[in-house]
């Protein structure tokens, strides 16, 4: 499965900036211990892993990183480990380090309730800066207008459509939410005519948030996999 998100290496650190790549800040004294229970240095760790050992300094000191660069380097611990070891090793979303934010994660699930379960266009001037920047399927958009046009033709070619919010992860003022989406074809969609099939997809997105609106956001899904089961 594709890897929607890549560790960005020179991302400031402010709790505002952790998601802008799909990264997230990690418990980087634990990592310290685990990797020393091993007997490793930070070569060793890093020749194993197949990362730098400049990435290793960066989890150790608490990233942020992409979730499967932390997923690998974990993994890479767990199988070195001793058969019979305990403590086990920790899971990877066990040593995220989460700064809580209540109101925008509400905010995040509102958006998506609203704008995709309800139907509900006005979401977007409700949540949604004048001046926002959408980042989807290889394009930029660029204020309302424009995710508008996108939505609505969303709704005009998929209807019913049911939208889980599987979880949300705050970091200061921006979110992530993982989602998965269940819909049946109505109308052309990306050049496909109406197929009446029922499909399935899961994805990701990113909300940046200021005084209440969205100021930047990101959507990461799989239009291949959605054109396969249109066209397959």
């Amino acid at each position: 499965m594709p890897r929607h998100f890549t560790d960005a290496s020179d991302m400031m650190t402010d709790p505002d900036s952790v998601f802008r790549s799909g990264s997230v800040r990690v418990d980087g004294r634990r990592l310290k211990e685990i990797r020393h229970a091993l007997g490793w240095t930070q070569q060793v760790a890093a020749n194993k892993s197949g990362y730098t050992d400049r990435l290793i300094r960066k989890l150790e000191r608490g990233g942020p990183v992409a979730t499967d660069t932390l997923k690998d380097i974990l993994d890479t611990y767990r199988e070195s480990q001793p058969q019979g070891s305990q403590p086990r090793l920790p899971q990877s979303d066990q040593l995220v380090v989460r700064y809580s934010n209540p109101q925008v994660e509400g905010l995040t699930r509102s958006w998506f309730k609203r704008a995709f379960n309800k139907r509900d266009l006005s979401v977007i001037d409700d949540l949604m800066h004048e001046r926002v920047l959408l980042y989807a399927e290889g394009s930029t958009l660029r204020g309302r207008a424009p995710i508008r046009q996108r939505i609505s033709a969303i709704h005009m070619a998929f209807n019913p459509l049911e939208l889980t919010v599987e979880n949300v992860l705050v970091d200061g003022n921006s979110a992530v939410a993982y989602w998965s989406v269940r819909k049946k074809h109505v109308a052309e969609f990306l050049g496909i005519p109406a197929t009446h099939r029922w499909v399935s997809l899961k994805g990701s997105s990113l909300a940046v948030f200021r005084d209440r609106q969205i100021v930047e956001a990101r959507d990461h899904w799989d239009v291949q996999h959605l054109v396969e089961q249109l066209t397959g």
